[in-house]
């Protein structure tokens, strides 16, 4: 049985490795292999074991470096973020090394300890989930000053700049509500992934709920074409009335628009789709999409400037969620929805109602 207090050695047994190799790794003193850092991390979260050396090391030496991590850069959101982030770091002499997860949570601890062998001041990072993040359990058990991007964490002692997710999403619900959308759906990034995901369902359903209708239905997804059409299929023939899709971002929601086109459908007229985020690429395609615009940039930029004045004063940054403004555009791909036959095929189309009628009720 292990002691109370667990040592460097009962560290090394679980992880599988030398007491050299878990001191380089919690000292950050030495070189050692991204599996051996995950291995070793891990095994002392799970032990419990705290490494006082790590800390005053932390404290006593400065790279100069920001840690970036993030689920994808494919998303331009992010990108946006890290540019923010880098533009900020700059300023202050500081650098930034970057990582990507995919979206997946052993994928994080691995970038982490990437990021952590690299010994980087501090982080800027976007999670899964903040409330069981074991990335954020490594940086707190550590003491690593952190700021989170995007995420909106429930735990008030964490740090982090983003957009009230719920409040936007209840806004695109009542503009589908206003614009006679009864019958929606939510296409979403997997909720297991991705937090912004859930919170924006949370707020469009609360919407619904007031207006006494049908909770809109949740069809969780991934980028893969097939999957998403095969996805929308099942989601007409099983509720043909629906009449608007709001997606969990804006690079879902012109896969939706390009799979709906794939299905003979059109957009707005037969359907209309919104997203989030606001990114540059939906004013450029057509329709133009209707979306919440997320100034992406701003939250880069200001979690990077609470990270380095934290640490310019040794300390850790300020508690609490900074919500940055965001703002509904109404775009092209929304419009007044269309009355459908029992088929679900559009019986009258927007195009036929006058301009005044066009307009959402005030």
């Amino acid at each position: 049985m292990l002691p109370n207090k667990p040592t460097i050695k009962d560290v090394a047994e679980r992880a599988g490795c030398g007491i050299a190799t878990v001191s380089r790794v919690l000292n950050n003193s030495g070189p050692a292999s991204v599996a051996s850092r995950v291995r070793v991390l891990a095994a002392a979260e799970e032990l419990g074991f705290k490494f006082n050396e790590f800390g005053r090391s932390l404290k006593s030496q400065r790279s100069k470096t920001i840690g970036v991590l993030v689920p994808t850069l494919s998303n331009p959101v992010f990108a946006d973020a890290v540019q923010g982030i880098q533009q900020a770091a700059a300023v202050h002499g500081y650098d930034v090394i970057l990582t990507c997860a995919d979206y997946d949570q052993m994928t994080e601890q691995k970038a982490l300890a990437t990021l952590l062998a690299k010994q980087v001041d501090g982080v800027v990072l976007t999670v899964s989930s903040p409330e069981n993040s074991k990335v954020l359990q490594v940086l707190n058990d550590n003491n690593i000053p952190h700021c989170l991007i995007f995420n909106q964490p429930t735990d008030s002692g964490i740090s982090a700049v983003g957009v009230d997710n719920v409040e936007a999403a209840r806004i695109v619900g009542q503009k589908l509500f206003e614009f006679g959308h009864l019958n929606a759906a939510f296409v979403a990034v997997q909720f297991a992934k991705s937090d912004r995901s859930a919170d924006r369902y949370k707020g469009f359903a609360e919407i619904y709920a007031k207006h006494n209708l049908n909770q809109p239905t949740l069809l969780e997804v991934d980028y893969a074409p097939g999957d998403l059409e095969l996805a929308l299929i099942d989601l007409f023939e099983k509720s043909p009335s629906t009449t608007a899709l709001f997606a969990s971002n804006d690079m879902l929601a012109l896969a939706c628009i390009r799979a709906l086109r794939s299905l003979g459908k059109s957009v707005p007229e037969d359907i209309s789709v919104v997203g989030f985020d606001g990114i540059a690429v939906a004013d450029l395609v057509h329709p133009k999409l209707a979306t919440i615009a997320t100034p992406c940039h701003d939250m880069g930029s200001k979690a990077a400037q609470l990270l380095v004045k934290a640490l310019q004063k040794n300390e850790k940054p300020p508690a609490g969620v900074i919500s940055l403004p965001f703002e509904f555009r109404c775009g092209e791909s929304l419009s007044i929805a269309a009355k459908k036959n029992s088929d679900g095929q559009a019986a009258t189309r927007p195009s036929d109602l006058s301009a005044t009628q066009m307009q959402p009720n005030k």
